[in-house]
């Protein structure tokens, strides 16, 4: 499903592409990618118009157009319940830790989409916060001090330290 909604996406992006693109683009095989592309045609989501005898133009169905934008709502719902679930996790860690919490907050890891989570939750806590990355090392620490992290290979290099905040929600 994941794979066939990247499809998807680059398709309607881009009609004339290849299927070497599409591998590249969704990180599948160039084998996978074939058999993806036939299933979805089977299944009445593409068409494949041949222009030429080694170029071909893939076009979204309308059925593709409506599965493409069923599949972005159970991306979004996905995404949101997954802000919500962290923002919560945050929040019930800070909670617990009321009175005993060293300012800033160590935010410890990469900069992604969950680090911006982070930040906004912490903010609307008004919290104050500092970003470190893994590739700076471990910070210095003080006693109480939380460090969230959200990265398996970040929470080990502070073993008894870091919290993973995914690892609650």
């Amino acid at each position: 499903m994941e794979y066939e909604y990247e499809v998807l996406i680059h398709l309607h992006d881009q009609a004339q592409t290849t299927q070497r693109k599409i591998a590249s683009r969704t990180g599948l095989s160039l084998g996978a990618v074939n058999l993806l592309l036939k299933r979805m045609v089977r299944k009445g989501l593409i068409k494949i118009e041949k222009i030429t005898p080694r170029t071909v133009r893939y076009i979204l169905t309308p059925q593709g157009m409506k599965e493409k934008a069923r599949l972005t709502y159970q991306y979004l719902r996905r995404s949101y319940r997954q802000i919500i679930e962290i923002t919560g996790a945050v929040e019930a860690l800070v909670s617990a830790r009321q009175g005993q919490l060293e300012e800033p907050v160590i935010l410890y890891g990469p900069a992604d989409e969950v680090e911006q989570i982070l930040k906004t939750c912490l903010r609307d806590l008004g919290l104050n916060f500092r970003l470190c990355r893994p590739e700076q090392g471990p910070p210095p620490l003080e006693e109480n001090q939380l460090v969230l992290t959200w990265r398996f290979e970040e929470e080990e290099k502070l073993p008894n330290r870091a919290v993973n905040i995914l690892k609650l929600i």
